[in-house]
């Protein structure tokens, strides 16, 4: 098997051609890469996309190595084919008519491909062939190229295709996202940087997320003035925190359960804070007090033997329908491990045209249910245009794209 280490001829013609591009007055590639899971790194690629578009007439997108992968069709080849669910999201909110799936997403890692490549069945020349034809397609179709990475810089090492290594390939240069903490985020930064040197990626500079909105001030001084003092590399972006971002919708938590509302599917697109849930294991009459009296917008946790809260629930929502009180925005998560509990039949049917009233039922006990949730991390997807939206309105002020665009051109 070749080593991983070593790029093959026409990767370094790509290289080669994107280095004399960029030091021509051009633009290079940007790639995008975190230090870790969950920090912003795809809301971060939007918000770039977004800015990116107010100043080129065609930007085109790459995720070079995917994982998780949805099925699409391709106008190309006149089939369905496999990208990463993020290339949908990107595609379709910014209507990147210009470039195919086929070329955006050009190297999927779904279970069961890295033992082949260990194995030999899969070529390590082919992946970066596949790679390079992708990239010279949507640069071909393009005025800059934004690309985003799976998850931190040596993600996909295994196979010979880390973010690091494919981004070396393309001639692209870095930013690297963060989450705001100045120690931890320095120390996961540097581990990044130094893989970035490896494989001679210029680093155009780096994003912190997520950042708590009284000590933004703070941050921002610190993380300009460490990353500048010690790599001399800008501070391109400081995002306070939204929590709302982090808020799953009853879509998420359909997708975490496996399962669908039972009544209430208009809301699918609700989101509700963790902070906001509430575990019921008082009477029907405190319930009632509770629901008419907390936060609106609360979702609520009972086990599926509790018929009155139920029952009672239901009976509010009629009810204040018909009275037109404020608006009715709670929902019930319905509990029972699999096996041993479960809704009766005629409780079930009492759901039957009840829209507007959201009710879920798991197969999971109320505490794995809500120890799930806390742990739930939701992510965004071209369905709930709402967050997507609100994603992109928050993040994009705060970035600086002439420093950027200077970095990188």
């Amino acid at each position: 098997m070749q080593s991983s280490f070593m790029l093959s001829s026409a990767a370094r013609s790509t290289a080669a051609l994107c280095r004399s591009f960029s030091t021509g007055g051009g633009q290079r590639p940007i790639f995008v890469a975190a230090t870790k899971q969950h920090v912003g790194k795809t809301t971060t690629s939007l918000a770039l996309m977004a800015g990116l578009q107010k100043r080129f007439p065609k930007v085109g997108f790459i995720k070079p190595v995917g994982q998780q992968h949805v099925t699409v069709h391709s106008e190309t080849l006149g089939k369905e084919i496999r990208v990463d669910k993020d290339i949908c999201l990107l595609k379709e909110q910014f209507h990147l008519d210009h470039i195919d799936y086929r070329h955006m997403s050009p190297v999927i890692i779904p279970r069961g491909y890295t033992k082949d490549y260990i194995d030999g069945k899969i070529s390590h020349e082919e992946q970066l062939k596949d790679i390079e034809h992708a990239f010279e397609k949507v640069s071909e179709a393009s005025d800059v190229v934004l690309m985003e990475g799976t998850g931190h810089c040596a993600v996909g090492s295994v196979v010979g295709v880390n973010n690091a290594q494919v981004a070396g390939m393309l001639g692209a240069s870095m930013i690297l996202i963060a989450n705001g903490g100045l120690g931890s985020a320095f120390d996961e930064l540097e581990l990044n940087r130094v893989l970035c040197e490896k494989y001679n990626v210029p680093i155009a500079g780096v994003v912190i997320n997520k950042v708590i909105p009284s000590k933004y001030d703070q941050t921002k001084h610190y993380m300009s003035k460490a990353f500048q003092d010690s790599w001399g590399i800008p501070l391109l972006g400081c995002i306070p925190d939204r929590p709302f971002l982090g808020c799953p919708a009853l879509a998420d938590l359909e997708r975490l359960f496996k399962t669908e509302l039972v009544s209430g599917q208009k809301h699918r697109f609700r989101h509700y804070s963790v902070d906001d849930m509430n575990l019921i294991t008082t009477s029907l009459t405190r319930f009632l007090e509770n629901i008419r009296t907390k936060h609106p917008r609360t979702l609520y946790v009972c086990h599926v033997t509790r018929d009155d809260i139920i029952l009672g629930f239901m009976a509010e929502f009629q009810r204040n329908r018909r009275d037109d009180e404020r608006p009715f925005e709670a929902s019930l998560l319905v509990c029972g491990r699999k096996g041993k509990y479960q809704m009766a039949d005629e409780v079930r049917d009492m759901f039957e045209g009840l829209d507007g009233a959201p009710v879920m039922v798991v197969e999971y006990s109320t505490h794995q249910a809500m120890n799930m949730i806390h742990n739930f991390t939701p992510k965004l997807n071209i369905d709930d245009k709402n967050r997507v939206r609100k994603a992109v309105e928050h993040y994009e002020p705060y970035i600086d794209f002439d420093l950027l665009l200077e970095r990188t051109s």
